[in-house]
């Protein structure tokens, strides 16, 4: 069965958004191109495009269509500048946010980000970590600290990962690798444990999904992020290691990778430094710099799994969701026949997918 994108607005849905957008300006045609709602407008003769960022909502998941939560911490700790823009409308399908076009906010067209680019993705997780930490500490005490997890714990359930019927495709990997692979996924003591709140170091919000298309920049690198659905409450580590992974090529990660460290938790404390908190208190170097060793493996996991949709080229990607039947199997049922074709025939695909998959592999080696 074929899916139009399309339909996942209608000119009923348009005309709203105009009005709260542009009240009294006529719609005149709208379009939709991969996360891209253009809808085009009329105003004393002149016509207008506006550029929303459109997000599908899913079907399947409750629980990932809840951003009220995130947006709420967000504005609570006054770093609301984190959000793409204001939610115009949420229809049953579908969410849109209005574009920063006109500051220049896009998603980067490089497979991997320059150091610029590092430097701003860096700099906002930190600001969008610190969010939760202001969050939290303006409602602790000295004897009883706030904690997200004990009052939300609804709102940061595992989003992600269901861990039924799991299994490991062996692309370029051993039986033994494959089979460390599936037990660590599988373990109470491996990603299970790691993908809950840690008893070891401290928790913030964490986006989670840290590929190239849910990080916008302007010309001056600034950055933004969209997509929270996937939020889970784990030290921030997580997120800083999942979007290196993900995005920086692996010779200029191995080369910088203290840098890069350093250069986040400078701007941590920075940002907590504005609402007077003391970085050393609520995290200090030491520990953030242990917890970089103790997550690397569970966020080059993460990132591989990631890689079997976010590294798709565009055209394998449109076929995808093209056509109801091949999303359906794609997505809930077995993804690896896809995979390992494009794999096998696709040398950048396969270039990109090796650029997780081989610091991964020298981890599982030493296990």
């Amino acid at each position: 069965m074929s899916l139009d994108i399309k339909n996942l607005l209608c000119n009923e849905d348009c005309e709203k958004i105009l009005f709260k957008y542009n009240e009294g300006r006529k719609m005149l045609d709208y379009n939709i191109k991969k996360y891209i709602a253009l809808i085009k407008e009329n105003e004393s003769c002149v016509d207008h495009n506006n550029i929303f960022f459109l997000k599908c909502l899913p079907l399947f998941n409750e629980n990932q269509k809840n951003y009220e939560f995130v947006i709420g911490v967000f504005k609570n700790s006054k770093l609301s500048r984190l959000l793409l823009s204001i939610i115009f409308l949420r229809t049953i399908s579908a969410l849109l946010l209005r574009m920063f076009r006109k500051k220049n906010y896009q998603v980067s067209s490089s497979e991997y980000f320059n150091f610029g680019q590092i430097k701003g993705a860096l700099s906002t997780l930190a600001r969008f970590h610190a969010a939760s930490i202001i969050y939290e500490e303006k409602r602790s005490t000295n004897q009883s600290p706030f904690r997200i997890s004990e009052h939300f714990a609804k709102e940061i359930a595992e989003r992600t990962f269901s861990f039924r019927g799991r299994s490991c495709e062996k692309y370029v990997v051993s039986d033994e690798m494959a089979n460390k692979i599936v037990k660590y996924i599988n373990s109470e003591d491996g990603l299970k444990k790691l993908l809950r709140p840690s008893e070891k170091y401290r928790n913030v919000l964490c986006h989670d999904d840290l590929w190239r298309n849910n990080i916008m920049f302007n010309e001056t690198d600034d950055c933004l992020l969209v997509d929270f659905q996937l939020c889970r409450y784990t030290p921030p580590i997580f997120d800083v290691l999942l979007m290196l992974y993900i995005n920086v090529e692996k010779n200029i990660l191995r080369a910088n990778f203290p840098l890069f460290l350093d250069m986040y938790y400078d701007f941590l404390k920075t940002e907590l430094s504005y609402s007077s908190i003391n970085n050393e208190t609520v995290i200090p170097k030491s520990s953030f710099l242990q917890s970089a060793q103790d997550y690397s493996l569970p966020a080059l996991i993460e990132s591989g799994l990631y890689g079997t949709n976010t590294f798709l080229p565009e055209e394998l990607s449109t076929s995808v969701i093209s056509n109801m039947d091949t999303f359906e199997e794609f997505s809930f049922k077995n993804r690896s026949p896809f995979i390992l074709k494009e794999y096998e025939n696709n040398e950048n695909y396969r270039k990109r997918f090796n650029n997780v998959l081989e610091p991964l592999f020298e981890i599982l080696e030493k296990i």
